[in-house]
């Protein structure tokens, strides 16, 4: 596990040696004999991003560099991979860091886009809409992080959202629909729909990316937007040129949009959130009711 430097070591001292002798207790933490923090411990070798920690649970996190009482919390739900995963799709991501997120990676499980033969050793997020446990247990599995990044972090209301691509968009429209993870809004790049939205669900902004050169993953992104205006739910439906891959354009604009929610300055037009950048008129197209 790589050290904490600079002002993270310096919140973590402020956070205190009781509240991360908790998180630690479930990480196999250890504290030292003098009373200081204790050290968190990760068996096995991480996976996780350059400027990322390792975090129970089998996740990644990362403090900003200059952490104040509103910092946000980002949560990145992954597309399927092997290995350590896609160094661009990684660095795009850390975008949302130098921004003043801070950010949680969790990692999916192996098993779940086992569909075809060479995908049974991917880490992927759930598919299957029907399977409800398995949803609320792999979202379970994060409080450990989050509440570790909450004690690293100033005092004060941290507001979190989540930011899926592809495999993880599927995942990420699925909890923003279903609401059993407690997000302030959500952003779906190259994803789809799991199921029609929960009709008990509170109706958070909603972000929808789609790479146009891909029609298959673009058409899918587009049947979520349907899905959603049908339903009468705001949000915004942004097409792009270019691949599915997640890109550092697409971080930058989910990140305007959380930012425009936690100020209170997001407003939808006719069902729609407006898209910044070039966007094609699909998006500015009133909602259908």
């Amino acid at each position: 596990m790589k050290m904490l430097r600079g002002p993270l070591a310096t919140v973590v001292v402020v956070a205190g040696a009781a509240a991360l002798a908790v998180v630690a207790g479930g990480c196999q933490g250890s504290a030292a004999a003098d009373g200081r923090p204790p050290t968190l411990s990760h068996a096995g070798e991480t996976w996780c991003p350059d400027r990322f920690e390792a975090g129970p649970s089998d996740t990644c996190f990362a403090i900003p560099e200059h952490p104040s009482k509103e910092t946000p919390v980002l949560v990145y739900l992954h597309g399927m991979y092997t290995g350590h995963g896609s160094p661009e799709e990684w660095a795009a991501v850390s975008v949302a860091l130098d921004r003043g997120f801070a950010v949680v990676i969790p990692r999916g499980k192996r098993g779940l886009c086992a569909w075809r033969a060479e995908l049974k050793d991917h880490y992927c997020w759930p598919l299957d809409a029907e399977d409800t446990p398995t949803m609320k247990g792999i979202v379970g599995e994060w409080e450990r992080v989050l509440w570790q990044v909450d004690a690293l972090l100033e005092g004060g209301t941290h507001k979190r959202y989540v930011l899926g691509s592809s495999n993880g968009g599927f995942f990420a429209a699925y909890l923003a629909t279903h609401r059993i993870f407690p997000g302030q809004a959500y952003a779906v790049v190259n994803g789809g729909a799991l199921g029609a939205p929960s009709p008990k669900t509170d109706a958070r902004p909603v972000l929808l990316v789609a790479g146009q050169d891909e029609p298959e993953s673009s058409a899918k992104t587009k049947a979520l937007h349907d899905t959603l205006a049908q339903a009468s739910w705001a949000h915004g439906y942004c097409p792009r040129g270019g691949s599915a891959a997640l890109t550092t354009s697409d971080v930058e604009a989910a990140v305007r949009f959380f930012r425009q929610d936690g100020s209170g300055t997001l407003k939808a037009q006719g069902g729609l959130y407006p898209c910044d950048g070039s966007a094609t008129q699909a998006e500015r197209q009133p909602a259908r009711r």
